[in-house]
Formats: structure tokens, C-alpha cells, sequence
């Protein structure tokens, strides 16, 4: 099982900081268009290889997102089906109004 948050928790946990993973898990293209400040990208359709799972810290919590919460909420299921504690955000980067967004410069 995962739990769901909403952005605006997930903000906050940001915010706070601390010991967790944080996971993007939309295509590497999306990714370097911009993503939220800390975040791993690691695609959803490479989640079905367990062995590149294994660069996730099964120690700490792993909190997923995407563009808008689908695709997150297939990875929570998959990472918890492997033993990871998972948080999944609902709603995705789409909704996102925080201040962790970032963009890469070139």
C-alpha cells in the first residue's frame, strides 16, 4: 500500500526538508524541461526493471510525481509492490505552486 498527497503537502514536506527520495517519474525529456529542486528522474516504463530500482534507498521514504498524477500513481503502486514505503502526490507537477520548481539552463 502508498499513501496520496496532495502538492500542497508535498510543499511542505519540501520545505521541512529531511530524509526522503524524491522521484520523478516522467520521461527524461519532460524532466530536463524542469522539475522540483532535489528530484531523481528515473521513468515509469524503467521502473519494471528491478535492477535499476536498485539506486533507490529502501531506508527513507520515496515520495513520486508526474506531470499530472497518473503515471505516479502506477510507480507508487509498482515501488510499494517491491517493498518501498511510497507517498504518491495527486494532482502531478501540473498543479504544482510552490517555490522548489526548477528549470535547467543550458
Amino acid at each position: 500500500m502508498f499513501q496520496t498527497i496532495s502538492m500542497k503537502q508535498l510543499e511542505e514536506i519540501l520545505k521541512q526538508g529531511g530524509l526522503f527520495t524524491l522521484l520523478d517519474v516522467r520521461p527524461e525529456e519532460q524532466f530536463l524541461e524542469g522539475h522540483l529542486a532535489g528530484a531523481r528522474n528515473l521513468p515509469l516504463a524503467l521502473l519494471a526493471d528491478e535492477d535499476l530500482c536498485i539506486c533507490i534507498p529502501r531506508d527513507r521514504p520515496v515520495i513520486v510525481y508526474c506531470a499530472y498524477g497518473g503515471q505516479s500513481m502506477l510507480a507508487a503502486r509498482a515501488l510499494s509492490s517491491m517493498g518501498y514505503e511510497v507517498l504518491n502526490t495527486s494532482g502531478g507537477l501540473h498543479s504544482y505552486r510552490g517555490t522548489h520548481f526548477v528549470r535547467e539552463t543550458i
